[in-house]
């Protein structure tokens, strides 16, 4: 049996003037729904067409809708059915990236839904090529003369520009992968996945300016951040860049494929309890991670949402075994289990859940339907853009469902006011849609 580490201290805040002046961009410029779509005004498309943009590309990839909040309004939203069959979308790659280079050069500055929607869709071809090729690699374990390890060292490196740049920092690669990877990637024919769980840029800016203030500056002991894939894979991708800018130091950044929810086939576990650790990576990411974690480090486990636990406590026993120290972060958290099953004790696997409710995955399904259907209207008419009140109000009724069960501890339920506090400061976010009739 695991022993959990122990959570964080009471966090303290780094005040916002001293975050140091190169995250002064990292940040998000226009605020996302749910899913993290954006509604491109009809006037940028206009701007755009007399930049020179294709209009065919355009239609492709920016479906038009009536701006239910505006009678008469036409808009655009930054995601569609390509953006949602990226395996199929990856000959557009070049074609995106012109895009976005001649509206750099053509009209700067005017057009930030447009350019913020490009990049968006740069960063899902080259962020689901990434896995489908971490996926391909860790079944199938390279040979000598395999094309693909170095295709997926090269992919890595633009999927974390492409996150780089669409949380506001300076690109300091390429935005577009090379003709031969994009080759290569339309070779395989599983790993290919219809949505991350954690895709929504403005709640992945979020979460990582809270883990820089409140966790990771008070715990300098913490060098290194595990994400387990899939769901986790764009929050990874940002973090390699967005948090050094925040914390003025460098921290590593692990993936390890890991699920238990949309990954049931793969045997993770073996027979005393012990993580498969050659079923999470391929051969030299486990490596790198084995001697991180040999030499006692201590990773911020962060997955997308926390539900049953099984996941972050399998992670947790991965980086143990291997020698390390592990506090485990929920980006989300199913807060109505404990209101449709009664007792739900997760305190043991979630060191730091977040008040924040969970997207439910019923709902991601239904709205990404409406788009992979390319009905536009109906995405922006369902009725989960309507929840009542308001995301912070919603951290404080998960606040109160927390203290009520009486098996989190202190630190743990300092940290949660540490985020409650952040997020009525800071968070832009929508609230959530109930899952459960029954949820509060």
């Amino acid at each position: 049996m695991t022993t959990a580490a122990p959570p964080p201290p009471a966090p303290r805040a780094i005040p916002p003037a001293n975050i140091p002046p190169a995250a002064a961009r990292a940040g998000h410029s226009v605020q996302g729904d749910l899913l993290g779509l954006v509604r491109i005004p009809a006037a940028e498309v206009r701007r755009a067409l007399r930049a020179g943009l294709d209009g065919a590309l355009l239609d492709s990839f920016f479906p038009a809708a009536d701006n239910p909040q505006r009678a008469g309004e036409r808009v655009r939203l930054s995601r569609g059915p390509a953006y949602y069959r990226p395996r199929t979308t990856l000959p557009w790659a070049a074609a995106l990236g012109a895009a976005l280079a001649r509206l750099d050069a053509n009209a700067t500055g005017q057009t930030p839904a447009l350019r913020h929607a490009l990049l968006d869709n740069l960063h899902n071809l080259t962020a689901a090529g990434t896995y489908a090729l971490w996926h391909d690699l860790t079944d199938h374990p390279s040979t000598p003369g395999d094309a693909r390890p170095a295709a997926l060292e090269r992919l890595l490196h633009v999927a974390t520009t492409t996150a780089a740049a669409r949380n506001g920092l300076t690109a300091t690669g390429p935005l577009v992968p090379h003709t031969g990877d994009l080759t290569l990637l339309q070779t395989l024919k599983t790993g290919w996945r219809t949505f991350r769980e954690l895709d929504n840029p403005a709640k992945i800016t979020d979460e990582l300016r809270f883990l820089a203030a409140h966790v990771l500056a008070p715990r300098p002991d913490i060098t290194a951040v595990l994400a387990p894939l899939y769901g986790s894979l764009s929050l990874a991708l940002a973090a390699r860049t967005v948090l050094p800018a925040l914390l003025g130091r460098p921290i590593d950044v692990h993936l390890v494929r890991l699920g238990f929810h949309d990954q049931a086939k793969v045997a993770y576990l073996g027979t005393d309890g012990t993580v498969r650790h050659h079923a999470t990576a391929p051969r030299p990411y486990r490596e790198q991670l084995a001697a991180a974690a040999r030499g006692g480090a201590t990773f911020l486990v962060v997955d997308d949402n926390v539900g049953y636990g099984s996941t972050m406590r399998a992670a947790r026993t991965l980086v143990e075994q291997l020698g390390g120290r592990a506090v485990t972060r929920s980006v989300e958290s199913a807060w109505s289990l404990y209101h449709r099953f009664g007792r739900h004790d997760i305190a043991d696997a979630a060191d730091l859940p977040s008040l924040r409710p969970n997207l439910h995955h019923s709902i991601q399904a239904r709205l990404t339907g409406h788009l992979l259907r390319g009905d536009a209207d109906a995405y922006l008419r369902d009725s989960a853009h309507h929840a009542p009140g308001t995301l912070p109000q919603q951290m404080a009724a998960s606040f109160d469902v927390a203290v009520s069960t009486g098996t989190w501890s202190s630190g743990q339920l300092a940290a949660m006011r540490a985020e409650l506090g952040h997020a009525t400061a800071f968070w832009n976010e929508p609230p959530v849609p109930r899952p459960y009739a029954s949820a509060a």
